[in-house]
């Protein structure tokens, strides 16, 4: 079998059943062209009966990759309409709220210091 790239490309959404029937049809075409030229169901027992089956196969690997590829579009189509709208995410803090947020942690860091440093002082109480 000869080697096989990857490629993507989009059509819209209103095409797709269109498009997923030309897939499905080549690939059932091909499938249909295999059964019919091998009616005779003899395989020669020798280098051509290898040739034979090798060929066999290999056509229906191609055949099985295009369905492959028709059952890959199809589930991510079923995923894409099952699967509910996502919520927009709330925006990032912009870097000036970053900074800010960056001091308030120092400062509250700095004050649990100092806190640490100090003795422990019993309160005072009040002899009136």
């Amino acid at each position: 079998m000869g080697q096989r790239v990857n490629i993507q490309y989009s059509v819209e959404l209103t095409d797709l059943d269109e498009e997923v029937a030309r897939l499905f049809k080549k690939a059932v075409t091909q499938l249909e062209d295999i059964g019919s030229g091998w009616g005779s169901g003899y395989v020669p027992l020798d280098l051509e009966g290898l040739r034979m089956v090798d060929e066999l196969r290999q056509n229906l690997a191609r055949i099985d990759i295009a369905l492959g590829d028709v059952q890959n579009i199809v589930q991510g189509y079923v995923n894409y309409k099952s699967t509910p709208p996502q919520q927009e995410q709330p925006d990032s803090p912009s870097p000036t709220e970053e900074m800010e947020i960056e001091q308030l942690e120092d400062r509250i860091a700095m004050f649990k210091e100092m806190i640490d440093a100090q003795p422990n002082q019993e309160p005072e109480e009040n002899n009136e």
